[in-house]
């Protein structure tokens, strides 16, 4: 085999191979990542407003809003009246990710059903099912809808805003392990054609020259990852540092800006700021605490401005 045959054979390899690596972390694991983050986003904001989100989406299927529940001392339930067609639907919404929805929950729904006299049932959540749970609704002819399944019809309607945060936040996280799979399918596919053609490395020399560049690159980036928050759970999240964490949730609390601060993950925390405090504003504010708590630079913020109706996310830098 010529030298130039292998080559272009290790150019070939090296091309499908990133090509690959780049189909799988903009394809794949960009899209969990911003499914996970866009779920997160919903589940911060009050139930209602989530619930108002999940019946706009589900115009698009058909459903129109007849009316909403409340209890019998008149306080508005998490539920629905919804109409498609000449059917009723009762829509049932759990708001948190820590809902399992399983078969006792089914049929709390179908009784609630039956009272409500209605035809249908929609049950929702931004947790999970039960595998015995999908099973029975099969046989009740319940639908279910679960937390990547109701972010999956809300997202197209969320403000430009969320959408462009999650969208960043989620490249953020692949933006490191993208760059290095690069360098490592382009390295790999070199590899293969020695290897395999049973090649002398030194007659390609001018050709692999570049390589231990690209390997100091590569090392270099590891240390360091292009989003703090890929660290964070080993920086912040350990039971040694609850009393720090503690401590910052605090700090941020007692600034005049912000109302309310609290931990929703090991990486993030939620700030909620005081009426007519701009998030500009309550981000200064807030990561003027680092000179007293460095860790707080890891700390994914979620500022919550107006009532909670603006969210958006950001780091001290």
């Amino acid at each position: 085999m010529s030298i130039v045959v292998s080559i272009l054979i290790a150019v070939a390899v090296a091309v499908a191979l990133v090509l690959g690596s780049r189909l799988w972390f903009d394809r794949v694991q960009k899209r969990a990542h911003a499914q996970r983050i866009g779920i997160e986003a919903l589940d911060a904001r009050r139930w209602r407003e989530a619930l108002d989100l999940l019946v706009q989406a589900l115009a698009k299927d058909g459903y129109t809003q007849a009316a909403e529940v409340t209890g019998p001392s008149g306080m508005p339930l998490a539920e629905r009246h919804l109409s498609r067609g000449n059917s009723r639907v009762l829509l049932i919404y759990k708001h948190g990710t820590s809902y399992l929805i399983g078969p006792a929950a089914l049929l709390d729904a179908e009784r609630r059903r039956q009272e409500a006299e209605m035809d249908e049932v929609i049950v929702a959540t931004l947790g999970s099912l039960d595998g015995d749970a999908l099973a029975q609704a099969a046989r009740m002819k319940v639908a279910c809808l679960d937390g990547p399944t109701v972010w999956s019809k809300v997202r197209d309607i969320l403000d430009s805003g969320t959408q462009e945060a999650v969208a960043a936040e989620a490249e953020a996280l692949v933006e490191s392990p993208r760059r290095l799979a690069t360098i490592g399918a382009s390295v790999l596919g070199l590899g293969i054609v020695v290897w395999g053609g049973n090649l002398d490395p030194s007659s390609i020399a001018s050709f692999a020259a570049p390589a231990p560049a690209a390997s100091a690159g590569a090392t270099s980036a590891t240390p360091t990852p292009a989003n703090p928050a890929a660290a964070a759970p080993q920086a912040i999240a350990t039971s040694s540092d609850e009393e720090r964490r503690g401590a910052l949730a605090k700090a941020i609390t007692a600034l005049p800006e912000v109302q309310r601060a609290s931990w929703s993950s090991g990486s993030t925390m939620i700030v909620a700021l005081r009426p007519r405090i701009s998030i500009d504003r309550g981000m200064e504010a807030t990561c003027a605490l680092t000179a007293d708590y460095p860790f707080l630079r890891d700390v994914r913020l979620q500022m919550e401005a107006s009532g909670g109706t603006e969210v958006r996310w950001r780091r001290c830098n």
